[in-house]
């Protein structure tokens, strides 16, 4: 699959750009991606520069959910606005990675009707969601020369797989909703970013106080 390259870079600029986001409304920030994909590195200058803390893991190194993840999923979407930072949205990547690397899906998540439910409530909430996409060779990269995540992915196929599914979630969220970021850190400036979502935090917060007086 082709890497999105000269035209998204318009798109990754424009996500965040102009003076009518509209935010206020309530919003949570979700950062996705594969393994390997600058991921970790981006939410450690996020909380630096924001100071919000990151939601504890709900999933472990091996793929397996720690809680039931179909509860977390309706506590988190009931929750709304909250301020940190998700490693990853259960909602977001369960689809993805479960039937990849666990042959199957969480228990609920096969259910249409209360998947689309949640979906409904969660973009509802007008997530701001970074999806850390770098080509698939320097993703590859990345996992191999990483002893924790080479166990899954082997032969290659499993972790294209989830960089493509990811890449298709990324491009049809950006086509229904404004508050998507497709960053690249191979090629952009990830300050960019992180004082934009600074910028809507402290919006989102002045929006609070307006409402409650």
């Amino acid at each position: 699959m082709a890497h999105l390259d000269n035209g998204a870079q318009d798109l990754r600029s424009d996500a965040l750009g102009g003076s009518d986001v509209g935010i206020g409304e309530g919003t949570v920030i979700v950062v996705e991606g594969p393994d390997g994909a600058g991921k970790t590195t981006f939410i450690e200058l996020l909380k630096g520069y924001t100071n919000l803390e990151v939601a504890p893991r709900v999933v472990s190194k091996d793929a397996e959910a720690m809680v039931d993840l179909r509860e977390w999923v309706h506590e988190n979407v009931r929750a709304g606005w909250q301020e940190l930072i998700f490693d990853r949205h259960r909602l977001i990547s369960e689809p993805i990675y479960g039937p990849v690397l666990r042959e199957e899906f969480e228990p609920g998540f096969s259910s249409l009707s209360w998947f689309y439910a949640m979906l409904e409530k969660f973009y509802a909430c007008k997530p701001v969601i970074v999806y850390c996409l770098p080509p698939f060779d320097v993703v590859w990269k990345n996992v191999m020369s990483d002893d924790d995540n080479r166990i899954f992915h082997t032969n290659g196929r499993a972790l294209r797989q989830i960089w493509s599914a990811y890449l298709n979630k990324a491009c049809t969220d950006y086509a229904l909703n404004k508050h998507i970021i497709i960053y690249d850190y191979t090629s952009d400036d990830p300050m960019f970013y992180v004082k934009r979502i600074q910028h809507f935090i402290n919006n989102r917060r002045k929006q609070v106080v307006i409402n409650v007086q």
